[in-house]
């Protein structure tokens, strides 16, 4: 078979031509490997188009509810963005059953009671000092009352907690549980209730209403920190360590009361005027800084508000990729600190009351101090008309009702005003 190869070329002096000529055209693309195959299959024709923001404004949702919240704040803190805050906690505890008995025979002692809390996050000057104080409360929660961030909480006013054991302040702060020493007295109230207040989780929350938890600087005029607590962790509970005599022995027992759906619990979160007034002030008084700077912010739920023009030059063309890009104002931008971060990402929606991320158009990742949103697959819809242009779209924090971040944006008008870029390709 090999013999016959060089007879054929001479055989056939035009076919050895074109084999050369062949060759020579093929090695400038060896060359370079990365083009392989661009003859055969060149890039398809893409075409970017730019749409502008319209009608941007800021958006202050009213107070939510903060009844059965995900997570709940206790303590103090002082922004200069957002302004200054008080928190505080009130929360019933399950009883674990019906008919409880917590002793058999004879209830010995006490030894101690633990209030222990699962702190997920510090936002502010978590270096400050702060008097952790807990009281009985003295008017029952309501499972049908709805509580706001201005809702009040009766207690006796009596601090629970132990002297020396009531202090919360870190040098680097590290989520995890942290365990409050309480007056064993509390212990004694619980463990020797009639039988008919343990009967069920209604009659023991009937006898004894929950706890109201607070903190505050042990220096007035201190800044101070806010604590996130999630009251449905295990390690969020009221805890008794007691002995019982059993047949003449004692028997060291514990009992703990946990948050679960049984229970009530709600959180206040005051803001109180401070001078001068916070960036969030200004904003909701001045309407002409809206073209300047925007505030994105948690905790008072701030948020920024937007329309778009220019969908029709996306009509009946595939879309390869959307990306909306929001500069941050660089005014701001020593601002961010590990006391009083930014959020780790943004959501954009395209209402104001969708908060899970299914309903979202995706999230917002920070590259430098701006926020990136990759959109492909909505405005993808769009240009096929499978879906309606959005009237407004709305971004906010990752979490906006409960997350104390925030992140000043860039305003129209600002040097870097926002934009979203589409590639499409050319029908």
């Amino acid at each position: 078979m090999d013999s016959l190869l060089p007879a054929a070329f001479g055989a056939f002096p035009r076919l050895r031509a074109l084999l050369l000529i062949s060759l020579v055209g093929l090695l400038p693309h060896c060359r370079n490997p990365n083009r392989f195959g661009e003859e055969l299959f060149p890039p398809t024709p893409t075409r970017a188009d730019t749409l502008y923001l319209q009608q941007v404004r800021q958006v202050f949702l009213p107070p939510p509810s903060t009844k059965k919240a995900p997570f709940v704040f206790i303590g103090q803190a002082e922004d200069t963005l957002v302004g200054q805050y008080q928190a505080g906690w009130a929360t019933q505890f399950a009883l674990g059953g019906q008919n409880v008995q917590f002793y058999a025979q004879e209830l010995v002692a006490v030894d101690s009671v633990v209030l222990e809390l699962f702190l997920a996050s510090a936002y502010g000057d978590f270096s400050v000092p702060m008097q952790v104080r807990v009281s009985r409360l003295t008017s029952p929660l309501s499972a049908a009352s709805d509580y706001d961030l201005n809702a009040t909480f009766t207690n006796d006013g009596q601090s629970l907690v132990l002297p020396g054991r009531d202090t919360l302040a870190f040098t680097t702060f590290l989520p995890g549980a942290y365990r409050f020493s309480l007056d064993t007295a509390l212990g004694r109230f619980l463990l020797t209730l009639p039988a008919s207040a343990l009967a069920s989780e209604a009659t023991f929350q009937a006898a004894f209403p929950g706890l109201y938890i607070e903190a505050q600087p042990f220096i007035a005029g201190s800044k101070g920190a806010l604590y996130t607590v999630f009251p449905r962790s295990p390690s969020t509970a009221l805890r008794i360590y007691y002995r019982e005599r059993i047949n003449g022995q004692e028997a060291p027992q514990r009992y703990d009361f946990y948050i679960n759906d049984t229970c009530t619990w709600a959180y206040r979160l005051v803001r109180t005027p401070s001078a001068p007034p916070p960036l969030r002030d200004q904003l909701e008084q001045d309407s002409t800084l809206w073209r300047q700077r925007l505030l994105i912010a948690g905790g008072a739920p701030v948020g920024i508000a937007f329309t778009l023009t220019g969908w029709e030059k996306l009509t009946r063309r595939p879309v390869l990729s959307a990306r909306l890009v929001w500069p941050g104002d660089s005014a701001f931008q020593a601002a961010y600190t590990p006391l009083y971060p930014r959020p780790n990402s943004l959501v954009l929606y395209a209402d104001t009351t969708a908060e899970a991320a299914s309903a979202s158009w995706g999230f917002g990742e920070f590259f430098g101090d701006s926020v990136v949103f990759n959109l492909s697959v909505p405005v993808q819809e769009i240009a096929l008309a499978r879906r309606l242009p959005p009237n407004i779209l709305y971004i906010w924090p990752t979490g906006r009702t409960y997350t104390l971040h925030r992140w000043v944006a860039a305003g129209t008008a600002s040097r870097r005003p926002p934009y979203l870029v589409v590639i499409s390709a050319e029908p």
